[in-house]
């Protein structure tokens, strides 16, 4: 994904990590694309995209305006999900561009039947949140700027605290992390873990303290954005259970040998 505005500090991290998701998760998929060619056009929608498939870009360049304001190109690599929007988003190609076409109910559950690519499917859609947020930073005024959506941790710097309110979710981009509860490491969780999605979930406090182990580096989604993404991706439902149940075994297994 390309910006046509400066975007701020992180995009291009997200972008890469991105592009390595969805190769990951193309890599995997038991479907076969199909190829969908597509020469110079100011509305490639006229010329065989459809608005209920997904498309991996395998060559080449399209952009996407909104009200005839471009917005931002994706590229080689990149996923684009379906727009369930009305006919105010378009897509245009200034050179030739070369899609594969998914059918987007195949493609979900082909996702949804494994739990590796469930896990997958979850960090592409938090990571791309990501990036459409800090897009939207870069096309707002200064002084109306969102809260980034990406963030650094160092060593033994906090990314959660207990008992705070749960207004992010966070999906662990890299690095290593410490879960303690009441100042007593309880767990860890590392690279592609989805953080305090638990509390946002059951409107309470933070249950944990996560502590970064080595760098970390994160994908912040407010919580409102993150509703949002589970209303309109049911499968998320699916990776975040298998996230949480990996957690609760790897809790009691903590309380058993700090018992034993």
């Amino acid at each position: 994904m390309i910006s046509v505005a400066e975007a701020s500090g992180g995009f291009s991290a997200l972008t890469r990590l991105y592009k390595r998701l969805v190769n990951e998760l193309i890599g995997q998929l038991p479907l076969q694309p199909q190829t969908l060619p597509l020469a110079p056009t100011d509305d490639a929608l006229k010329y065989g995209m459809c608005r209920d498939t997904t498309y991996v870009v395998k060559g080449g360049m399209l952009g996407m305006r909104c009200q005839d304001r471009k917005l931002f190109t994706w590229d080689e690599g990149d996923l684009i999900l379906p727009d369930a929007g009305n006919d105010e988003i378009t897509y245009y190609a200034e050179s030739s561009v070369l899609l594969g076409a998914y059918p987007t109910v195949e493609l979900v559950d082909a996702v949804l039947a494994d739990e590796h690519m469930a896990r997958l499917w979850t960090r592409i859609l938090t990571t791309q949140q990501g990036m459409l947020t800090r897009l939207l930073a870069a096309h707002v005024p200064e002084e109306h700027h969102t809260t980034p959506g990406f963030a650094y941790f160092e060593p033994g710097n906090i990314i959660i605290h207990q008992g705070e309110p749960a207004d992010y979710v966070f999906s662990l981009f890299e690095g290593e992390a410490d879960v303690l509860v009441d100042n007593v490491v309880v767990g860890h969780v590392s690279e592609g873990e989805v953080l305090g999605a638990i509390a946002l979930l059951t409107h309470s406090p933070r249950s944990a303290t996560v502590r970064a182990k080595s760098r970390c580096s994160v994908v912040k989604v407010p919580k409102h954005q993150f509703k949002n993404l589970i209303r309109t991706n049911p499968g998320m439902i699916h990776s975040l259970l298998t996230d949480m149940a990996r957690q609760v075994k790897s809790l009691n297994g903590q309380v058993v040998e700090l018992s034993a």
